[in-house]
């Protein structure tokens, strides 16, 4: 494809090319080159693997005196077995098309649109926005918009701090029948260890919004031998970080225990990075609500969103700790739907989501306008995030 046709693809061949190809996480190398190919088109200059992330990306266009600098965060990758059931097709042409009209709008600025990975976690670079706040990448950053589609419009969900588990159990395997107090079986680990976490539900606070949730992944070969081997996976949720850590040291005792119990061993390791609840700015996110109303659209003020239980956990939210950050949900859906199903994959290509879509890049690209020209608005914004 020359760049003469990546400059006239639009917003809407985008996203349904995107949601063609359904690349996983940290498997998203065409996905990652279309968006950079349309970006140089547009005049931005790109980084390759940034932060030594191999699909992800930087891409940046001066304009005028170069500041303030305004992000705009590109998702790509596509749920394992069932495609872009989370609409991430979407976010990615919101960020590239965001940032392509708030170049053509603003007087003065740095536009940037971060490509970021994985952020499902089905990979090596699950998380790679955390990855990229932790080294530094938005440092210079003034202001970081996104958007996520879904059932419902609004402008400032809560969501939840996770960090993800597997735990091996070693065992000794032996003839189940001949003699079986030879054996140690790991599967026995395992099992007491997903009753005592089922126990462990009673006790923890109810303000934390404490989510766990777990699968045995292995647990034998056959019935006759005793399992050596047992592996969970295991996820900790919580919107208190500090509590979340000490989630997480009672769990490591729960293991700790079932493991002596059964006379097994076990090893724990961790799946991913840790992702941190939102931090949401008021100032950022009634200003957004403003143009969304504008446009005829109803969505909700931040007090109702905020009255709602977090549902769940996503890498933008360590990026709002680090930089005042807003991922606006946009509806491309009946309310109710069901979100990774094959509904949620159809409406992610719908004729409603192609409305939806036009709409959110304009919303965030005049987001980024206000934020260049009043300085009212960016000292609300700092305000806010201190």
């Amino acid at each position: 494809m020359s760049s003469e046709s990546y400059e006239s693809v639009d917003f809407w061949k985008l996203a349904l090319r995107i949601h063609e190809l359904k690349e996983i996480g940290s498997q998203e190398f065409e996905s990652s080159k279309f968006l950079k190919e349309i970006l140089k088109s547009h005049g931005f200059r790109v980084t390759d693997n940034f932060m030594g992330v191999p699909t992800a990306f930087k891409a940046e266009k001066v304009v005028g005196k170069g500041k303030p600098v305004v992000a705009f965060l590109a998702e790509y990758d596509a749920l394992p077995g069932i495609g872009h059931a989370c609409g991430h097709n979407l976010i990615a042409s919101s960020a590239v098309f965001s940032a392509i009209r708030a170049t053509e709008k603003i007087s003065n600025g740095t536009i940037i649109v971060f490509g970021t990975p994985d952020e499902e976690g089905s990979g090596e670079w699950a998380g790679s926005k955390i990855i990229m706040a932790n080294n530094g990448a938005f440092r210079d950053v003034d202001l970081v918009l996104g958007s996520h589609p879904g059932d419902k419009w609004n402008v400032g969900n809560q969501s939840l701090a996770v960090q993800d588990f597997e735990i091996t159990f070693n065992g000794k395997a032996a003839h189940e029948a001949a003699n079986p107090d030879k054996g140690r079986s790991a599967l026995d680990a395992s099992i007491l260890t997903y009753t005592a976490v089922n126990m462990m539900r009673q006790h923890v606070r109810r303000d934390a919004n404490f989510v766990m949730h777990g699968i045995i992944k292995e647990g034998g070969a056959a019935s006759n031998v005793t399992p050596e081997r047992a592996v969970l996976v295991y996820g900790i949720r919580s919107s208190d970080v500090k509590y979340h850590a000490e989630l997480v040291e009672r769990f490591m005792k729960i293991i700790d225990g079932c493991a002596k119990a059964t006379e097994t061993t076990y090893s724990v390791k961790k799946i991913g990075q840790l992702f941190l609840p939102t931090k949401i700015n008021p100032t950022l996110s009634n200003k957004v609500r403003e143009l969304i109303m504008a446009r005829g659209i109803d969505c909700p003020p931040l007090e109702e969103t905020f009255s709602k239980i977090p549902e769940g956990s996503t890498d933008f939210a360590n990026v709002s700790q680090v930089v005042p950050a807003l991922e606006v949900g946009f509806q491309i859906a009946p309310p109710g739907t069901p979100w990774h199903s094959r509904e949620s994959l159809e409406a992610a290509k719908s004729e409603r989501a192609k409305t939806a879509l036009a709409t959110i890049i304009e919303v965030l690209s005049d987001t980024a306008k206000e934020y260049t020209e009043n300085k009212g608005f960016r000292e609300g914004i700092t305000r806010d995030f201190r």
